[in-house]
């Protein structure tokens, strides 16, 4: 299975429009794969990356564990991180705009505008309620 950046909000949002449509669009396969790149052009500017962003809940990641074998009482495991919509509006904007103006730079810019646009409406839409959000990376 191909591997996938999505958002997961701390909670619901109190109209689920934005959501929807977000689920709909089915995001983040493009921007899983040029996380790596997107990054390194986010990295000359005073905003988070797409890495920075990454955070996962640890019921999740002791299955995960569970699964491949490991004792996750054994392991000490991070706390899940809540970011700011904001901050994170600032580098979807950036990378998209990025995104169209070097557009030949990029396998795949089209499904990767899509994600960011995607992106960008679900966190306005956070922002708006006052909802945190973090990127979690699945497979799709």
């Amino acid at each position: 299975m191909a591997m996938a950046i999505v958002i997961t909000l701390e909670k619901n949002l109190p109209t689920p429009d934005a959501e929807a449509a977000y689920a709909k669009v089915k995001p983040g396969k493009a921007l899983a794969r040029e996380v790596d790149r997107l990054d390194v052009v986010i990295r000359n500017r005073s905003i988070s990356t797409v890495a920075s962003l990454l955070s996962e809940s640890q019921t999740t990641l002791r299955a995960q564990m569970e699964a491949e074998g490991f004792d996750p009482s054994k392991m000490r495991q991070p706390p899940e991180r809540w970011f700011d919509p904001g901050e994170a509006l600032k580098t979807v904007r950036v990378l998209a705009e990025h995104v169209a103006a070097h557009f030949n730079d990029f396998k795949q810019p089209n499904p990767l505008l899509r994600d960011l646009k995607a992106a960008e409406a679900l966190l306005a839409a956070a922002e708006t309620a006052g909802v945190k959000f973090h990127l979690t990376k699945i497979e799709r």
